[in-house]
C-alpha cells in the first residue's frame, strides 16, 4: 500500500500541513518537529511525489503557470504565451505545471503547500487580484505577468502600455488625425478587471487627450456582430473619426471588413493602427501599421525572471518590454470630409445609431460595455 502524507502525519503526531511545510520549506518549522517528520518519512518508507522529492534541496525543477483558460477565440491569443513559456522553461532546465482552475487561489495554495513547484508565474493578472497577496503570504518565488494595483512587492513583467499608447497617438497626430476611436479588449476582460485591458485603454485615452486629440472608445466582442455594434457606436458618438487604434487581435480582420462595408478605404478615408503582434498585423489587408507587442518575449522574460528568483536573486520591481512602431500600409494623412460615413451625401448616410446598429446584428451577437468619451 502506498504511504501518504496523512500516514506520515499520523506517525509523527503532526498535521498534514506540517508535513507539507517540512517537505516544501515554505514555512519555518521547529528543528525538533522537522526531525520527527523526517524520521517518520524514513520509518514508513514514504516516497514524496516528484514535486517534493528532495527535502535537503527543496527543489522540484517545476514551476507553475497560473493561467485561467478562457475558452473561445481568446484561447488562441493565450497559446503563444503558453508555448513560449514552455520552451523558455525547458531552456532553463525547468518543467511547467499548468494551473488552469477557475478557483486560482485554491489551486495555488494546494500546489505550493504540497511542494509541487519551486515558483509560480501568475498570468491574466487582475487589477485587484486575490492571488497576488496569497503568493506574498506563501513566501513562494513568484513573478507576475501584468501589473496589479498593488503588486505586494512581487516582481512583474509587462508590456509598456504607456509607451505603446504614446507611439500610436504621436504617429496619428503627425499625420493630422485629431479625432480618433479606440477599440479595446472584449467586455469579458473588462468585467474580470484584467489589468492589461484596462491599462491599455487608460494609456491610449491619456496619450490622445494630452496631445489634444478627441477620442471615444469601446470594448469589442470578437464576433462579427460585436464588431459591427462597437464600431458603429464609435461613429455615432464621434462621427468625424479619421483614425482607429485597435488593441484586440481577434477582431482585426472583422474591423477591416466592417470598414469596407461602410465604404471606407484604408488608409485613404480612415487610418488604422493596431497594438498587436507582427504576424497579426501582416495578415490583414492592407498590412496594418502596428505598435508591436512581443507576446512571446514577454512570456520568456517572465520565465527567466522566475528562474533567477528561485535561485535567490533580488529582482527589479518591474521589467517593462518596450514596443516598436512599424509603419505599414494602413495609416496615412488625414482626409478632410463631411461628418458622416465616407464619401456619402448627408441625406444618403446610413443610420449608425446604436438602435439601428443593434437591428442589423446577427442572432448570436454579443453586447459590449458602453463606450466612453475622452475629449481633449
Amino acid at each position: 500500500m502506498t504511504v501518504t502524507i496523512a500516514d506520515v502525519a499520523r506517525h509523527a503526531g503532526v498535521s498534514r500541513s506540517t508535513v507539507s511545510y517540512v517537505l516544501s520549506g515554505n514555512r519555518t518549522i521547529s528543528a525538533e518537529t522537522t526531525k520527527r517528520v523526517e524520521r517518520s518519512i524514513k520509518a514508513l518508507g514514504f516516497r514524496p511525489h516528484a514535486g517534493a522529492r528532495s527535502i535537503r534541496t527543496r527543489r522540484t525543477g517545476v514551476i507553475a503557470m497560473a493561467l485561467p483558460m478562457v475558452y473561445g477565440p481568446h484561447n488562441q491569443v493565450q497559446m503563444p504565451y503558453v508555448w513560449a513559456a514552455l520552451t523558455a522553461a525547458q531552456d532553463c532546465g525547468l518543467k511547467v505545471l499548468m494551473l488552469t482552475d477557475d478557483d486560482g487561489e485554491a489551486a495555488i495554495r494546494d500546489t505550493v503547500a504540497g511542494a509541487l513547484v519551486d515558483g509560480v508565474m501568475l498570468m491574466e493578472v487582475q487589477r485587484s487580484d486575490p492571488r497576488v497577496p496569497l503568493l506574498n503570504e506563501l513566501k513562494c518565488p513568484a513573478v507576475l505577468v501584468g501589473t496589479p494595483d498593488d503588486p505586494h512587492g512581487l516582481p512583474r513583467a509587462d508590456f509598456d502600455f504607456a509607451l505603446a499608447a504614446r507611439a500610436c497617438a504621436e504617429h496619428l497626430r503627425e499625420a493630422g488625425h485629431t479625432s480618433v476611436g479606440y477599440l479595446g479588449q472584449a467586455p469579458e476582460a473588462f468585467g474580470r478587471d484584467v489589468a492589461y485591458a484596462i491599462h491599455a485603454q487608460e494609456s491610449v485615452t491619456h496619450a490622445l487627450h494630452s496631445r489634444g486629440q478627441r477620442s471615444v472608445w469601446a470594448a469589442c466582442e470578437p464576433a462579427p456582430g460585436g464588431v459591427v455594434r462597437a464600431l458603429d457606436d464609435l461613429l455615432a458618438r464621434q462621427p468625424d473619426l479619421t483614425a482607429l487604434i485597435v488593441y484586440n487581435e481577434r477582431v482585426l480582420p472583422l474591423v477591416m471588413d466592417r470598414l469596407a462595408g461602410l465604404g471606407a478605404r484604408v488608409p485613404a478615408d480612415i487610418s488604422v493602427i493596431a497594438i498587436c503582434t507582427d504576424d497579426e498585423a501582416e495578415r490583414c489587408s492592407p498590412p496594418l501599421t502596428s505598435v508591436s507587442l512581443p507576446a512571446e518575449e514577454l512570456a520568456r522574460a517572465a520565465v527567466r525572471l522566475l528562474a533567477r528568483r528561485i535561485e535567490g536573486e533580488e529582482l527589479p520591481g518591474a521589467t517593462l518590454l518596450a514596443p516598436a512602431l512599424k509603419v505599414r500600409a494602413s495609416t496615412g494623412p488625414r482626409r478632410d470630409r463631411a461628418v458622416g460615413p465616407w464619401g456619402a451625401a448627408p441625406d444618403a448616410l446610413p443610420d449608425v445609431s446604436p438602435r439601428a446598429s443593434a437591428s442589423r446584428l446577427p442572432p448570436d451577437a454579443s453586447s459590449h460595455v458602453p463606450p466612453h468619451d475622452a475629449a481633449g
